[in-house]
């Protein structure tokens, strides 16, 4: 049995030795609160490993803690109808027993009543008394057959018993073809008995039979037969939400693990936990048994430390999600910020511009340096600079004034630039939008070629400190 098997075992074998050793003792809120501990925590874990002798056990003492007249109203009905089930079960198997015999199987049937606590729960939940309960007990057939021929030798013992009685098509359960994930491994059926009563029937062998009672336990002893289907999950760590459900995570989870397997958006606010009464930190790593409450904060966030001490696959996932998002929002919001500045500064932002500065600065990508901007890690100021101070080619010289002209129609004139050349490709610029007649000049963009300007443009004395060897002549002629 694997150490953490072991474990779960132990646990389990514990308590039900304190259930008994509370069964002593007078009525008590002590024993109340184990009783039900027990019953939302340890049988369910019971009933997970495959543990069915245990879980039956302890569902039984800790209904006769909490709710004494229950318990012992079906225990006096059992009792009370143990001769009449004994001779029904012995009228239902005897016509079973000839036929398998008859058949050459080596087996033996036997009766058991149900669980005091499953008679129960079914009690509340067909809201009817223990007369009206049709399956008090089932019949279970245990097959003496070699490892090779279980499977047949169970689905063959299933067709004869259904050639006795009539079976109900919607109550048949297959774990054969795919066992349980705690290595369960039998056939149900339910059948219609004499009287025109429903009897289920459990059909199994030795093997499969002591796996069922035992678990983890059978598991040890049949360890390395059939392991596919009797594997009992070694590297995993079970442990208890608040309300009792059971979680399997893998060996080494943390309380950060956990919390995402909860939801996503649980791990992704997730402080720390409580476990046995006292807080621990995210990543305190889980041990079997625990019941996991996770603590939240609106104000926590994914890091990119968390990646370092979770082990699921799912809470990984989820961090490095979170953590692109946060990436995508913070270079959104550097993007805006540095369009908006841009703006105010009447800078053209160029994409090729931008990537290169980016690099400049030392950046893997662009997106990098947003986020930097927006996280206040990078000053807008020093962007500024460093875009405007990117190597250009330079551009020839001309530093004649602009000559002014009468205000035209558009279409009826052209610009002249540097004296010599007509017909010039330009742009009006947008920051000043200069009209006929307005004393212009040019300036020469690396990437949006030559654009005009008036000679009033609020960003004129900044491009003449800075760029005088882009400044050219310009005048407005006639086409």
């Amino acid at each position: 049995m694997a150490d953490s098997n072991k474990v779960l075992y132990d646990i389990l074998t514990e308590r039900l030795e304190l259930l008994r050793e509370l069964d002593k003792e007078g009525d008590s809120e002590r024993r109340r609160h184990v009783a039900r501990e027990t019953s939302d925590l340890h049988a369910k874990l019971a009933h997970r490993l495959g543990l069915y002798q245990i879980k039956t056990e302890m569902e039984d003492l800790s209904l006769k803690f909490t709710n004494y007249n229950t318990y012992k109203y079906i225990a006096q009905a059992l009792n009370e109808k143990k001769s009449e089930r004994d001779a029904y079960i012995e009228r239902f198997i005897t016509p079973l027993r000839e036929k398998l015999t008859k058949e050459g199987f080596s087996f033996t049937i036997k009766g058991r009543p149900k669980s005091i606590h499953s008679i129960a729960h079914k009690m509340e939940m067909q809201h009817c008394d223990i007369d009206r309960i049709y399956d008090l007990f089932a019949i279970r057939i245990i097959l003496d057959s070699p490892l090779e021929k279980e499977k047949s030798d169970c689905w063959q013992v299933y067709s004869l018993i259904t050639d006795v009685f009539q079976p109900n098509p919607k109550r048949l359960r297959d774990w054969l073809s795919v066992p349980k994930e705690n290595g369960y491994e039998s056939l149900h059926t339910t059948v219609l008995g004499p009287d025109n009563k429903w009897v289920e029937v459990q059909i199994r062998t030795k093997r499969m039979d002591e796996i069922a009672e035992k678990g983890v336990a059978a598991h040890w002893a049949y360890k390395g037969v059939n392991a596919g289907a009797t594997n009992i999950a070694p590297n995993a760590v079970y442990v208890f939400t608040p309300t009792g459900d059971l979680r399997r995570l893998p060996a080494g989870a943390t309380v950060l693990d956990f919390a995402f397997s909860v939801h996503t958006e649980v791990g992704c606010h997730c402080i720390g936990g409580r476990i046995r009464n006292q807080n621990v930190p995210i990543r305190q790593q889980l041990e079997n048994g625990d019941q996991v409450e996770i603590l939240t904060s609106p104000n926590q966030h994914p890091t990119q430390d968390w990646l370092t001490f979770v082990v699921s696959t799912k809470a990984k996932n989820k961090i490095r999600q979170a953590l692109k998002e946060v990436e995508y929002k913070f270079a959104a919001e550097g993007r805006e910020i540095l369009e908006r500045r841009f703006k105010n500064w009447k800078i053209d932002m160029d994409e090729g511009r931008i990537s290169k500065m980016a690099t400049k600065l030392g950046y893997k990508a662009v997106s990098d340096m947003f986020q930097s901007l927006a996280q206040g890690k990078e000053d807008v100021l020093r962007l500024r600079e460093t875009y405007t101070q990117l190597d250009e080619q330079p551009a020839v010289i001309h530093t004649e004034k602009s000559e002014y002209v009468p205000k035209e129609d558009l279409s009826a004139l052209a610009i002249e630039v540097d004296m010599n050349v007509k017909n010039v490709d330009y742009n009006l610029a947008t920051c000043c939008s200069p009209k006929p007649g307005d004393p212009i000049f040019a300036f020469v963009s690396v990437t949006k070629g030559i654009r005009i300007h008036c000679c009033n443009c609020t960003n004129a004395e900044n491009m003449r400190q800075r760029y005088p060897y882009r400044i050219l002549p310009a005048r407005w002629a006639k086409k």
